[in-house]
């Protein structure tokens, strides 16, 4: 300790207290000596709050990783089951395309059918027809 702090020290002590203390008084080495501890114990506590920092600094970090895998597994996984949906409606989607086309298919084939059969029936009609007026015909000309 500085000669002018002891002098400071020594003054407050006889101001405060009304003793004079001595340089060489026990008084004054405790103070130092506590000065001294109190140093040591800043330094220690300095570095027990760097070794504090640098652990939370590697948690930190840990959990970073370890959330950034984690969302990154859901969002996989999420995507997954979204292409998963996806493809079964679609599948779907195209089996009711498909039928509706079938149906529509059937429909129209049924429409063509009909309109076929129809066809058949005036043409069996219109040779009927023929076949009576060609009788006809040859039984007025015999």
């Amino acid at each position: 300790m500085s000669n002018d702090k002891l002098d400071a020290l020594i003054e407050r002590i006889a101001s405060e207290h009304g003793i004079v203390l001595s340089q060489d008084d026990p008084v004054l080495m405790m103070h130092t000596l506590n000065e001294v501890l109190l140093e040591q114990n800043k330094e220690a506590h300095a570095e027990l709050l760097r070794n504090y920092q640098a652990i939370l600094e590697e948690n930190f970090n840990r959990w970073r990783e370890y959330s950034t895998k984690k969302s990154n597994a859901l969002i996989n996984s999420s995507m997954g089951n979204a292409q998963l949906t996806r493809d079964q409606f679609l599948e779907s989607c195209i089996q009711l395309i498909d039928e509706k086309i079938k149906s529509r298919e059937g429909q129209e084939i049924y429409e063509l059918t009909r309109i076929s059969r129809q066809a058949a029936i005036i043409n069996l009609l219109s040779a009927v027809l023929v076949l009576v007026s060609v009788v006809l015909v040859f039984v007025i000309l015999s």
